[in-house]
């Protein structure tokens, strides 16, 4: 190995290293919100609509900002957005936490801390990926930065909650605040510095954020992506907001609900590193078909949730597609469109998914509170599920370019086959 590719070698490393470190942390700003929610409602002397305008702002502003900021990482590059989420952050931590009327709260935390978060989000991670690895590594290494976030779900969710005997909402708040500010700043700055190097080497085509949206809507498989990820949304959703309630119209216990969702998140890291290593490999297609194949199995399985082994089973099955989706999506957008679009494609992508979050969320409601049940919610997601399945399956395989003829030997069918 030359000293060339020995650098650059380690320059991936400590970024990869890095970004996952941001990652995980950026994950803190919605889990504290999410734990301490009552907590704060109580602090600010509010009830609990009041303080929940702060988190659907939240979600409105991520979808409306999402392109943008993708858009920002094709043009400046993903490392630097990286850096300016992570002073957002802190910031914003800080802000939240010594906040003394709600409406400050509401500003700090639904406007710029969804701005702050979204920088932190799949979408920068995946033009990091595209910017690093151009060859056959990006699927592996982007797996490995989303689970950053699935890492801290796992692991910051029950420290807060833990916190939550010793130490007040505006404590912890203000404590990470200081962690991003001190430790995770200087760190994501130095990442800044060393890249910048590479960064003039590797110029990427300036291209408006208009141009950049048009032509990922011009795009044919784009297009058939972004339609498919509606799937992703609704199927999400349901785990965010429906499937406790769901279960307990089932007579099923929170317990085994919350086994359920352990499981599903240790095989979400499992899921979305096989799904990253298929897709290095040359079999993206095959990987995000079936994907969608097992989340409409998982969610089909949801109509018949009578006993704790199938609500276990079904977060088995469902965590293994949870990040599949994400990383083989991601993966082949970055290979069908061009240097100085990714970005902008791939905010687009998680504004459609997050809007398809939002209408899932408050339909579904409405449904149950008309027929007492999730039934129509289920069979709909089913559906939109497998409309996905078909969508992406007779799209042609992005990986011809980069490993010619090799997907299709190996087992992907050609287009005409399909």
């Amino acid at each position: 190995m030359t000293r060339t590719a020995k650098v650059g070698t380690a320059f991936a490393a400590f970024a990869a290293a890095v970004s996952f470190l941001i990652s995980l942390a950026g994950s803190s700003l919605k889990s504290t919100v999410q734990v301490f929610f009552l907590n704060i409602a109580d602090g600010f002397e509010v009830d609990r609509g009041s303080l929940a305008v702060a988190t659907t702002l939240f979600a409105v502003v991520s979808a409306v900002t999402s392109s943008v900021i993708g858009h920002l990482a094709d043009r400046i590059g993903a490392i630097p957005v990286l850096a300016i989420g992570t002073a957002l952050n802190g910031i914003v931590l800080m802000l939240s936490a010594t906040a003394s009327e709600l409406w400050v709260f509401v500003l700090t935390y639904g406007v710029v801390g969804a701005v702050a978060v979204t920088m932190l989000s799949f979408v920068p991670l995946g033009v990091l990926a595209g910017q690093l690895f151009q060859g056959r590594n990006s699927g592996l290494f982007y797996a490995l930065l989303t689970n950053g976030a699935a890492v801290g779900f796992m692991v910051l969710v029950p420290l807060w909650a833990h916190l939550d005997d010793s130490m007040s909402w505006n404590q912890v708040l203000f404590a990470i605040g200081v962690i991003f500010l001190v430790l995770l700043l200087p760190l994501s700055l130095a990442l800044v510095r060393l890249s910048g190097t590479r960064q003039r080497a590797e110029a990427t085509p300036k291209v408006s954020l208009w141009s950049a949206t048009t032509t990922t809507f011009r795009h044919p498989q784009t297009r058939a992506l972004v339609l498919a990820f509606i799937g992703c949304g609704t199927s999400m959703a349901f785990i965010d907001v429906h499937f406790f309630p769901h279960l307990h119209d089932h007579g099923i216990s929170d317990s085994v609900g919350a086994s359920a969702v352990a499981v599903l998140g240790a095989l979400e890291v499992v899921g979305s590193l096989i799904a990253g290593r298929l897709c290095d490999l040359g079999w993206t297609r095959v990987t995000l078909v079936g994907a969608y194949v097992l989340r409409g199995v998982a969610m089909f399985q949801l109509l018949f949730v009578d006993s704790s082994a199938s609500v276990i089973a079904f977060g088995a099955i469902f965590g293994v597609t949870y990040l599949a989706t994400v990383v083989a999506t991601t993966v082949w957008v970055t290979r069908v469109l061009p240097p100085g679009v990714q970005g902008t494609a791939l905010g687009v992508l998680w504004a459609v998914h997050m809007l398809s979050v939002a209408a899932t969320s408050q339909l579904g409601a409405m449904l149950a509170d008309l027929q007492h049940n999730y039934t129509a919610t289920i069979v709909a997601s089913s559906v939109l599920t497998a409309l996905s399945v078909l969508v992406v399956a007779i799209q042609p395989s992005p990986d011809k370019r980069m490993f010619g003829d090799r997907s299709t030997a190996e087992g992907e069918k050609s287009p005409a086959e399909v």
